[in-house]
């Protein structure tokens, strides 16, 4: 059996909401005894997958004696949790396998509290299906191009696009440094960020572009609920494949320290964010490759 428990209830709803989708699609659910609790999610048209993976230490209690993993749907777990978060419990509580082999939710309510509410639900779980992980849609010997900066700059930019619809390119160059958005159909409209805001910059090539649906951008970018700073990387593959990663903070505790400039989003976690360490990622094919999908052609 694992179990978990993690009293920054907000914080917890708050990132979760970072990956939320209306698409009834399986979300693979696994605590890992070293390392914490992790949620990978592929969207319907197979060209993006999502994650976010909370550290042992966001945890007021941890418990798997093995790996874990289990499938249900993405939008009925957000759905369930934010329920049983609505009273604003005291903790929230993970358990699988639950009755019936499902995710059983439940909550503590503060002990000073006059009354007493315990709430639960349970998510039914769903049959194994084939999802790699994130890290194996990136070829780790693969050159990359990457920008650090501001997770809120970035979403503000993202919003500032949507009215164009259709793809947004990333333009990368060397020298001078530059980094910005352009729109495909509305190729004068143009998001330059300035040098000043680029917190880590390398770029494998002279120049680099890359297209995206901007669907895709939105839901990597833009559901970010957290108000506060936090730092966010983008890296670009040789290929045009997509990396975001958010750094975030767990609601009731301070700032992590801005991302390292470093070339692997498997290193971004330093000694300085162990304490809340909390991230929100996403992988996207560039549009010209979207129709080989991460797992083969959609039926």
């Amino acid at each position: 059996m694992a179990q978990a428990s993690i009293a920054s209830v907000r914080g917890l709803v708050q990132v979760l909401q970072s990956i939320r989708s209306h698409q009834k699609l399986p979300c693979a659910v696994t605590f890992e005894p070293d390392t914490g609790l992790s949620l990978r999610f592929l969207d319907g048209g197979h060209a993006m997958q999502s994650g976010i993976s909370l550290s042992i230490s966001v945890f007021s209690s941890f418990q798997a004696p093995a790996s874990i993993t289990f499938f249900v749907p993405l939008s009925i777990l957000l759905e369930a949790i934010s329920t049983v978060a609505s009273s604003m419990p005291h903790e929230i509580h993970l358990q699988y396998p639950g009755p019936d082999s499902s995710l059983l939710i439940t909550t503590t309510e503060d002990a000073s509290a006059r009354t007493s509410i315990c709430s639960y639900a349970k998510v039914a779980t769903l049959a194994h299906h084939d999802l790699s992980s994130l890290d194996d849609m990136w070829d780790l010997q693969d050159a990359c191009s990457q920008v650090i900066l501001s997770g809120l700059l970035l979403r503000e930019a993202i919003e500032d696009l949507e009215w164009t619809n259709g793809e947004v390119e990333f333009v990368l160059k060397r020298s001078p440094m530059h980094f910005a958005l352009q729109s495909i159909k509305q190729q004068s409209l143009e998001i330059t960020f300035p040098v000043h805001a680029l917190d880590g910059f390398s770029c494998h090539a002279e120049e680099v572009r890359a297209s995206y649906k901007y669907k895709h951008l939105k839901a990597a970018f833009t559901h970010v609920a957290q108000k506060e700073a936090w730092s966010a990387k983008i890296a670009i593959s040789s290929r045009g494949v997509l990396r975001v990663t958010h750094m975030l903070t767990l609601a009731g505790g301070g700032p992590l320290a801005p991302l390292e400039a470093q070339p692997l989003l498997g290193t971004l976690t330093s000694q300085g964010h162990a304490q809340r360490t909390c991230v929100s990622k996403f992988v996207i094919l560039p549009h010209e490759e979207e129709r080989d999908g991460f797992c083969g052609d959609d039926d």
